[in-house]
């Protein structure tokens, strides 16, 4: 166990919801609550250090992922839990890139339309400020439809 901590009960209202869910009751012991919290952050700290001892033996002054993997390493749920929540990060990050690269391109798609339209307009000879209030009329896109076979085609 590392020094003792001062108690700051930083995980207090994560803590009581989980030790009701995993049966006590609502309202647990305020002890319980504290002395598990003290667990939890002298198992933090227990975990950051050595990690930190680990970054230290290849001469980094800063912590890697790869340092925590390390430290994890002897214990195969841990080190499983902790890889899946980092590829998970990935993902998210990945998604989120695409999600803002796709609104920006589209922003910029519809204010060139908006462009294309008024050119168009003051081309046509219409002026441009009495259509500015009504929407443009929206393009069908999509397939033609299909043309039907006549009795004559389909015969031959």
């Amino acid at each position: 166990m590392s020094k003792k901590l001062k108690r700051t009960n930083l995980f207090s209202k994560d803590i009581a919801s989980l030790l009701y869910a995993y049966g006590d009751s609502p309202q647990p012991l305020v002890e319980t609550v504290q002395c598990v919290d003290e667990l939890v952050s002298s198992y933090l700290s227990d975990i950051c250090t050595s990690a930190y001892k680990c970054a230290q033996t290849v001469n980094r002054t800063k912590i890697k992922v790869e340092d925590f993997k390390f430290v994890l390493r002897n214990d195969p749920v841990k080190l499983g839990r902790a890889e899946e929540l980092i590829m998970m990060n990935k993902v998210i990050a990945d998604a989120r890139k695409q999600f803002n690269n796709l609104e920006g391109k589209s922003m910029k798609r519809t204010t060139q339309n908006d462009d294309e339209l008024e050119d168009i307009r003051e081309e046509d000879g219409e002026d441009a400020s009495l259509n500015a209030g009504s929407a443009p009329e929206p393009v069908k896109r999509g397939r033609k439809p299909k043309k039907k076979k006549t009795n004559a085609a389909a015969k031959a």
